[in-house]
C-alpha cells in the first residue's frame, strides 16, 4: 500500500517559542572560503524537534553547491546535509521524538506531502511548485522550514519538522551516521530498487565514499561485488571492503574477461567518462553488462558520451539514474547499516574554515582515499571559531573540469541542431547534391568531348 503521511503545515497552536541563535560555517562567494557566522534559526512549531548537531558530514555537492556549480546557489551557504544530533526541545505535537533521542538530518527538510510522489514515500520527487525543500541553499515552500533560505548542518543548532527526522539507533555511532543520510541512501536506494540479493551480480563503478559504502551494502545483501576502477591501485581496499574482483576500466584485456559478467551497476563517478556505448569504439564499460543488465547513475554529471540505442537493443540493456532517497528509504537504509555493522570510512576533522579549506580541496580532487569527512560540530564550533585567522579560499581545479562539461553540452546542443537540420531537408540536400553531381559530370564531359569534335 502507499506510504500516506497526514502532517499539515506547522501551524502553532502552542505559545510561540523564541528563534534559536545559531553558530554556523558560511561562505560569501563562491570562493569557498568559509568563515564563522551568527544567525537565528526559525521559531520551533508544534510538530517542530529542536537539535544540537554534534557531527555533520562533508559531502561532494557541498562543493558543488558552495562554488556555485549549478549556477542555482545563493549567498551566504551554510551547507551539511549528513547531520547527526541529539534532540534538545520538542513542540507539543511531536509525537516521534523525545529529549535527549539521536537524531539524523539528511537532503530533505521539506515537500508537499500531498502529491503522488510524495505519498509514496518519495519525497524526492515532490511534483509541487517548488519541489521539495533541500537542507540548505533552499527556498522553503510548503511552510515545515521557515520562511528564509535554509541552512544547513556546518551549524550548532537546527530545528526540522519531525516527519524529516530519521531515528539513530544506539548501536550506530554517532561519527558514522551522517554519511548514511546521503552516500548511505544514494547507493542502498538502487540496491533495493532492483531487488539485489544472493546470486545477483554487482558491479560498483568508483571506490571513494559513494563507491565504499555501495560495495558493502551490496555484499550485505548477498550479492557477488564487482569494483570497477581505472588501475588495480585499489584492489586491495575493494576486496577488505567485500569485493570479490576487479576490472581495470582503462585495459581493454580486461574489459573482454569480465563482459556480460554483471546484472546491475552502480555508477558513483561523478567526472565524464566513456561508456563505450558508441558502436564504433571498442570494449567498454557497458559491455560487462550481461542480458537484461542495468547502468544506473549515482554521480551527478552533467555530460556524458553518446549512448548509441543500438548497443542496447541487442542486450536489452537499460541506462538510468537514481537520486538519494525518501524519508521512510532512509530510514531503512540506516536500520539496515546499524543491523550488518556497515559503517562507513571517516575521519572526523575539527569544524573549523581553515579544515574546510583543506577537505574541499581533497573532495574536489577526485577524493582517491574514498574517506568520508565529518565535522565534530559539538565540540569544536562555537564562539573561539571567530578567533581563529582568516582561512584562504580553497583552490579548486574542479572548475575546470566542470567548464569542460559545459562546453560539451553546448557542442552537442548545436551538432544536434545541425543533425535536424540536415535530417529535415535530407531530400533537398540529397537532389541539390544529385544536380550538382550530374552538371559536373556535364561540364567534365564537355571540356573533354569539345577540344575532340573541334579538332575533326
Amino acid at each position: 500500500g502507499k506510504f500516506r503521511p497526514a502532517w499539515s503545515p506547522n501551524a502553532r497552536t502552542s505559545p510561540a517559542r523564541e528563534m534559536t541563535p545559531t553558530i554556523c560555517l558560511a561562505a560569501r562567494t563562491p570562493r569557498c572560503c568559509f568563515e564563522p557566522m551568527h544567525f537565528k534559526r526559525h521559531a520551533p512549531g508544534d510538530h517542530d524537534v529542536t537539535l544540537d548537531v554534534k557531527f555533520c558530514g562533508v559531502c561532494h555537492t557541498d562543493v558543488h553547491n558552495a562554488k556555485n556549480d549549478f549556477m542555482s546557489s545563493t549567498y551566504p551557504i551554510c551547507p551539511g546535509h549528513e547531520v547527526a544530533g541529539v534532540v534538545t526541545a520538542v513542540g507539543s505535537a511531536v509525537s516521534k521524538f523525545k529529549v535527549g533521542d539521536r537524531v539524523g538530518v539528511g537532503c530533505i527538510v521539506d515537500a508537499c506531502l500531498k502529491c503522488r510522489n510524495c505519498l509514496a514515500g518519495n519525497e524526492q520527487f515532490c511534483t509541487a511548485p517548488g519541489g521539495f525543500t533541500w537542507s540548505y541553499g533552499s527556498k522553503p515552500v510548503h511552510g515545515r522550514a521557515g520562511t528564509e533560505v535554509t541552512m544547513g548542518g556546518y551549524s550548532t543548532c537546527m530545528v526540522v519538522h519531525e516527519y524529516f527526522l530519521v531515528n539513530l539507533p544506539d548501536s550506530l555511532p554517532m561519527d558514522k551516521a551522517g554519511p548514511l543520510l546521503c552516500a548511505g541512501v544514494t547507493t542502498y536506494s538502487p540496491l533495493r530498487r532492483f531487488n539485489v540479493g544472493p546470486g545477483t551480480r554487482v558491479g560498483i563503478n568508483g571506490l571513494g565514499g559513494l563507491g565504499t559504502m555501495a560495495v558493502k551494502q551490496a555484499k550485505a545483501m548477498g550479492a557477488t561485488v564487482t569494483v570497477i576502477s581505472r588501475s588495480r591501485n585499489k584492489e586491495s581496499h575493494a576486496r577488505a571492503m567485500g569485493a570479490s574482483s576487479l576490472v581495470v576500466s582503462t585495459d581493454p584485456a580486461s574489459l573482454r574477461e569480465y563482459a556480460g559478467s554483471l546484472d546491475l551497476v552502480i555508477d558513483t563517478v561523478a567526472v565524464r567518462h566513456d561508456l563505450g556505448a558508441n558502436v564504433m569504439s571498442g570494449p567498454g564499460l557497458l559491455d560487462l553488462l550481461d542480458v537484461n543488465g542495468t547502468w544506473v547513475y549515482a554521480g551527478v554529471i552533467l555530460d556524458m558520451q553518446d549512448v548509441q540505442p543500438v548497443r542496447l537493443v541487442f542486450k536489452q540493456n537499460a541506462v538510468t539514474g537514481s537520486l538519494i532517497g525518501g524519508i521512510k528509504m532512509t530510514q531503512e537504509c540506516i536500520d539496515f547499516c546499524a543491523k550488518h555493522g556497515l559503517l562507513p570510512e571517516t575521519e572526523v576533522v575539527p569544524a573549523t574554515p581553515a579544515m574546510l579549506t583543506k577537505v574541499f580541496e581533497l573532495l574536489d580532487a577526485g577524493n582517491d582515499k574514498g574517506m568520508r569527512y565529518v565535522l565534530a560540530i559539538g565540540d569544536t564550533l562555537n564562539e573561539s571559531t571567530f578567533k581563529a585567522p582568516r582561512a584562504r579560499a580553497p583552490n579548486l581545479t574542479g572548475r575546470t573540469r566542470l567548464a569542460a562539461q559545459l562546453f560539451f553540452v553546448m557542442g552537442r546542443l548545436i551538432l544536434s541542431k545541425v543533425e535536424g537540420a540536415v535530417i529535415d531537408r535530407a531530400g533537398l540536400i540529397a537532389g541539390t547534391l544529385a544536380a550538382a553531381t550530374v552538371a559536373g559530370v556535364g561540364v567534365l564531359a564537355a571540356s573533354r568531348i569539345g577540344p575532340m569534335m573541334s579538332g575533326n
